[in-house]
């Protein structure tokens, strides 16, 4: 029995020093670098708050922005207040997420459980990063406790706090809209126990349409007018799922090839395992112990357990087929609730000490890749910004052409010529204005002009690679520059 009490002291110990440890290393290395397309979106709202001029894109993330500008007050740098309130409103979620687990197992496994998933490696990377993931994260945690809240509390009063957090939610990252067959799953459980009848289903679903339109209406007074507000609406939605958004309309993978990257790249090996061997061993061998045979548990039937596997589900199949494949943090959710619901079935089936040490190992071992990454981050130079300082440091006239590129480079005001240039035709005719001055090219810019049926090979010189962690960003970690020799329109094409 004694001996007993020392493990769950050691277990709580260690747990509470790794995440004291993790909350100390983000707050002393805010990441200061503003260095992709959405970053400088976010970052800009700060300083002028215009969806049309993409500050930030639709449809506006006011909770978010407000939550920067509330910590900007204290950090004097944009992107580090976004950082820095993505940080605080993180750790709160560790509440949450112990409420939650300690409805299935132990109080102490269930701290355990928080420390695991507030340690987890990838989604801290995204967290210290001035895009709004890191938040929504912490909105869907608290989201998810008080639909389980709402349900076993008779108080009709309860209600109101998931139909108001769903909002939140939404006012942070729209595409966790899915999330709102919580709310549906809610209202069934109510009716069941007969706590609910149809016109209080409708008083509801009105009240959860009146908190969504408080930042709707705000976003509509921004834009001037709700005609502009649906213009943006439209635009946006037709470039994300016809064009630029990566997702299984516009994206060239098969089903299979999609379904694959999506479980086994994105949430497997960058969700959850971080990109490193140690956390895949370590999480095979809890999911080795939840197979293994155990007296029998009733924990699948656990309501907490089910409304977390529909949550997963029902995010899952929007994340599959409408998100960006080529984007791994578009599936935080997903990688959390699956180490939340492993975790839970883990430990229920597998009480004695071991489990917990085993559970606590993957934190310290999450605690040490975590802080690596985060302090990594916050020192290391983007391969946008190596450009920059590389192009900055050059002599002559000269114009760079690049993809998304250039969104980073105004951001960072570049005093160099460049553009954003998407099509080969048009790059003919616009290079030609530049006549007399050497023309520059970033391999997105070769690399989508090859899709489009034109090779420069032979007419480009390769100048400099520039290269920084791809985790931090799986698309422009690796940036080369070529410098054009000559160019004709009939030659190029293959």
């Amino acid at each position: 029995m004694a001996s007993e009490k020392v493990n769950r002291v050691i277990v709580l110990g260690l747990s509470m020093i790794a995440v004291l440890y993790i909350f100390a290393v983000q707050l002393n290395s805010l990441n200061p670098f503003v260095s992709s397309w959405d970053q400088v979106d976010f970052a800009l709202a700060l300083e002028r708050y215009d969806i049309r001029a993409m500050q930030p894109h639709f449809p506006g993330y006011p909770y978010f922005i407000l939550g920067g500008l509330l910590t900007e007050n204290i950090v004097h740098n944009p992107g580090q207040a976004l950082v820095a309130f993505n940080v605080l409103f993180y750790a709160s979620s560790i509440i949450p997420v112990y409420f939650l687990s300690s409805r299935v197992v132990e109080k102490e496994n269930a701290f355990v459980v928080a420390a695991a998933i507030y340690t987890a490696s990838f989604p801290l990377i995204i967290v210290n990063q001035p895009m709004s993931e890191g938040a929504a994260l912490a909105a869907f945690w608290w989201y998810f406790w008080s639909i389980v809240a709402a349900e076993s509390r008779d108080s009709g009063k309860w209600m109101l706090l998931p139909l108001f957090l769903f909002s939140v939610l939404l006012g942070i990252r729209l595409s966790y809209i899915p999330m709102g067959i919580g709310l549906i799953y809610l209202f069934y459980k109510k009716w069941t126990k007969q706590q609910l009848n149809l016109p209080d289903i409708l008083k509801f679903s009105a009240i959860a349409g009146l908190f969504q339109l408080i930042w709707v209406a705000g976003i509509i007074l921004t834009e001037g007018s709700l005609g502009n507000f649906l213009e943006l609406a439209f635009g946006f939605t037709g470039g994300h799922f016809q064009e630029w958004g990566g997702t299984s309309i516009s994206n060239e993978l098969s089903i299979l090839e999609r379904l694959q990257a999506f479980l086994f790249t994105n949430i497997l090996w960058w969700g959850i395992f971080s990109r490193t061997a140690v956390l895949m061993v370590l999480y095979i061998l809890i999911g080795i112990f939840i197979f293994m045979p155990a007296p029998k548990s009733r924990i699948l039937k656990h309501s907490t357990v089910r409304l977390g596997i529909l949550l997963m589900l029902a995010y899952g199949g929007w994340a599959l087929f409408a998100q960006n494949i080529e984007k791994p943090r578009h599936i935080l959710p997903l990688a959390l609730l699956l180490v939340f619901l492993c975790l839970i079935v883990f430990l229920k089936k597998r009480a004695l000490g071991f489990a917990r040490f085993l559970a606590v190992a993957v934190i310290i071992a999450q605690a040490i890749i975590s802080s690596g990454y985060v302090q990594e981050q916050a020192e290391s130079s983007p391969a946008v910004y190596q450009l920059a300082d590389y192009l900055e440091g050059q002599t002559g006239d000269f114009v760079l052409y690049t993809w998304e590129e250039t969104r980073v480079l105004q951001f960072l005001e570049m005093p160099f010529a460049h553009k954003r240039i998407y099509t080969y035709k048009i790059f003919l005719h616009d290079q030609s204005l530049y006549e007399g001055k050497s023309v520059y090219l970033t391999n997105s810019v070769v690399d989508g002009f090859r899709s489009q049926g034109f090779n420069l090979q032979g007419k480009i010189e390769k100048i400099k690679t520039f290269k920084s962690n791809e985790i931090f960003d799986p698309v422009y970690h690796e940036i080369v520059l070529y410098k054009l020799d000559t160019v004709t329109g009939g030659e190029s094409h293959e």
